[in-house]
């Protein structure tokens, strides 16, 4: 009989345009939410009918302990370079395609979330406090146009 038991919130994976990358502790806003359209039709008074309206999607928050890696630094500069050929920020490679990836007790890729064409909108560092003996987290905000989930890899 196959085990029912829940994947574990801490075997999981972050791939940015392909290349798997380490140490993030936490990824947050995998949220999507779809407008209820509400409308009555004559002679059906009881109840009104639901439709499907447009879908949102939850910008995400990447959390990684701060490191001299400047990734996420060059990345977001992409947004402000207007140093660019024709002066202008017409240019897509700003964007980036993600995928996460939630990994079961063997490690094997159970569940993937594909995000395509996502885009820094703000980094941040947590607070510097002289009196804290926790690791200084980095933040990058990741704006979500949408988001597929896959069963497997």
């Amino acid at each position: 009989m196959a085990t029912r038991d829940p994947y574990r919130n801490y075997k999981w994976e972050i791939e940015i345009d392909g290349f798997a990358r380490a140490g993030f502790s936490e990824c947050e806003g995998l949220e999507r939410e779809t407008e209820v359209i509400e409308y009555r039709e004559a002679g059906e008074n009881e109840s009104p009918h639901k439709l499907p309206g447009q879908t949102t999607f939850t910008e995400l928050t990447l959390s990684r302990g701060m490191s001299n890696d400047s990734d996420f630094v060059d990345w977001c500069s992409k947004i402000f370079d207007i140093q660019s050929k024709d002066g202008n920020q017409g240019d897509d490679d700003f964007r980036k395609d993600i995928s996460i990836h939630v990994k079961n007790k063997a490690g094997n890729r159970v569940k993937t979330w594909r995000i395509d064409r996502v885009w820094p909108s703000g980094l941040k560092s947590e607070k510097l406090d002289a009196n804290a003996n926790d690791v200084l987290l980095e933040r990058l905000v990741l704006q979500n146009e949408g988001q597929n989930l896959k069963n497997r890899a």
